[in-house]
């Protein structure tokens, strides 16, 4: 069987032949967009730590990174109040390493009502002793304060953490 050329056959090659070229061109495209970035003009871009630093350097830019994608709070999981109308050492602290804006609401566990919320406090800022905004009668109550994070420019919110609390009313 003899392959013939013809108008038919001749449009099919070159469509096809068109398609594998633009393929051929996407992809070289894209490896050299993954090769040198969008920003780069002939550099190379690297992942990791520019050589040079000793390990203490790099563990501190390690360490700084980490601080800067976490945040720090204080809280006394035991406090103490005289009564249920009194102010207790619910000690509250944002620590002045710290890059964010806190604050916090204690719920109690067995009905999920909030018996205290605080305003944001900035770094080195703390709450020593404060009063409950619901009258708690004599005993001990598990409660769990809700600490969140915020930006500190626009105080949007950043994350949440959780801390188990034992709350404890003398009279």
């Amino acid at each position: 069987m003899k392959f013939q050329f013809n108008k038919k056959n001749i449009k099919f090659i070159l469509i096809f032949g068109v398609f594998i070229g633009i393929g051929v061109i996407a992809g070289l495209s894209v490896n050299i967009y993954k090769n040198y970035g969008s920003n780069s003009s002939g550099a190379i871009i690297q992942d990791g730590v520019i050589s040079g630093y000793t390990a203490s350097e790099i563990e501190e830019i390690m360490q700084r990174k980490a601080d800067e994608s976490t945040f720090s709070f204080e809280i006394n999981s035991r406090p103490f109040f005289e009564n249920g109308k009194s102010e207790g050492n619910i000690r509250i602290y944002n620590p002045p390493f710290n890059n964010y804006l806190i604050d916090v609401e204690i719920k109690l566990d067995s009905n999920n009502k909030t018996i205290f919320k605080s305003g944001k406090l900035k770094p080195n800022q703390y709450i020593e002793k404060a009063k409950l905004s619901r009258n708690l009668k004599k005993g001990e109550y598990e409660a769990t304060a809700t600490i969140s994070a915020y930006d500190p420019t626009t105080e949007e919110l950043l994350g949440i953490s959780a801390a188990k609390m034992v709350i404890a009313v003398e009279n």
